[in-house]
């Protein structure tokens, strides 16, 4: 087969199990905004609404090192399918109960589900595209997520205003959508799953090496929670808006995200130098969106938000795919998330704390000060990341064979 084939022939299988990755974060998507709005509404409680956050995480944390294992031992294609039909059956629960608990339990479960699938899709991004197109596959996954992310938005914010019972009966069938989508995938590997013995511990030694870069993705997904846990609030109580508004304000995001992504596809994002410019704008925007007074006007700044998100990102999942061996893909990304991703569920509960205290757009502004401040750092804490992951390949060579 001539190697132009063998590409294009993984890229279209590539492009199934991306479809299959975002349709199962669409319905995760429209759990979440769906929920959050029928606490606040329900509940009037904004720490009810925290929690939301932090059940979806604590999955995560009990799964995360035995999921890095056996994402990096067994064969990723066949955990995909398996972990997409577990989904269907996480859904099919919320059949029998309809009480806070059973909210609280699917989302607990779904979104455990969910970061497997994301992590077992990172590790066959890594099997089956090659480097040098590893650029133009993260624009690709940045654009369509947000194009997934926008329509489960919309979606959870559609069911608002229809029974609960159809609700769930949407969240099963799309499950389903999912699983079919990936059968019969046979992509062809580029990189194989070699076998490391103390594979943990030598992903320890380059988690230690890159500790700057790991507390900079904690801090943006730390801060980044504020805004999920204070929209709903943000929108009914502030500005006393109906909850058209919310679904646009939180569809702003990923709007934002599919323009992003397709402009990310031009090379000039690429430039390390931008990342200052980029994080320091994400400050600036909460700082705005804290203290507008107008509904729509923070829709509209929720978008130039996405946008800038779909530049980070995909400069840091290229930078994260294309640097760590595949022999290690799975085990790096179950731990990294822990870290980057652990910050959110704490930092929902410490929001949903504080707002009892102190006047939650006071806190907003506060993490875009943060952000600000952080933006001076970046460049440093990037390149820095390169020149470890650079030296790396020098002190452990057994680990980057294909």
């Amino acid at each position: 087969m001539l190697q132009n084939d063998f590409y294009q022939i993984n890229y279209k299988n590539y492009i199934k199990y991306l479809i299959s990755r975002n349709i199962s974060r669409y319905s995760n998507i429209a759990y979440y905004i769906y929920f959050m709005w029928e606490i606040v509404d329900e509940y009037k409680s904004i720490f009810l609404v925290s929690l939301i956050p932090a059940f979806s995480f604590l999955g995560y944390i009990i799964i995360s090192l035995p999921e890095g294992h056996i994402i990096d031992k067994y064969d990723r294609k066949k955990i995909f399918i398996i972990t997409n039909i577990l989904m269907v059956f996480v859904y099919l629960l919320l059949l029998i109960n309809k009480s806070l608990f059973f909210i609280y339990a699917v989302d607990f479960l779904s979104s455990l589900l969910m970061w497997v699938i994301s992590d077992d899709f990172r590790g066959i991004t890594k099997e089956i595209i090659p480097e040098n197109s590893m650029v133009k596959a993260q624009s690709l996954d940045q654009t369509s997520s947000g194009l997934f992310t926008l329509a489960g938005t919309l979606s959870g914010g559609f069911f608002i205003f229809l029974e609960r019972r159809y609700f769930y009966l949407f969240l099963i069938v799309i499950s389903v959508v999912a699983v079919i989508m990936i059968l019969g995938n046979h992509p062809a590997k580029i990189y194989s799953n070699i076998s490391i013995s103390n594979g943990f511990n030598y992903t320890f030694k380059i988690i230690k090496s890159i500790i700057p870069f790991l507390l900079f993705t904690m801090l943006l997904n730390g801060l980044f929670v504020s805004l999920d846990v204070f929209s709903s609030a943000l929108i009914y109580i502030i500005l006393r808006a109906p909850p058209i508004y919310y679904t646009f304000f939180i569809a702003g995001f990923p709007m934002g995200m599919l323009i992003g992504g397709i402009i990310a596809m031009k090379k000039f994002t690429e430039k390390s130098g931008l990342l200052k410019l980029f994080v320091f704008g994400i400050g600036a925007i909460f700082i705005f969106i804290a203290l507008n007074r107008i509904a729509i006007l923070d829709s509209v700044l929720a978008v130039f938000l996405g946008i800038i998100i779909a530049f980070l990102n995909v400069y840091i999942e290229t930078l994260i795919i294309n640097s760590v061996p595949n022999s290690i893909t799975g085990k790096f990304n179950s731990i990294t998330t822990v870290f980057s991703g652990g910050s959110s569920p704490v930092m929902a509960v410490i929001f949903g704390i504080l707002s009892e205290f102190i006047f939650f757009p006071y806190i907003i502004i506060i993490t875009g000060l943060i952000m600000m401040a952080s933006s001076f750092m970046v460049n440093r804490i990037f390149n820095g990341f390169k020149d470890r992951m650079d030296g790396m390949k020098i002190i452990y060579p057994e680990l980057f064979r294909n």
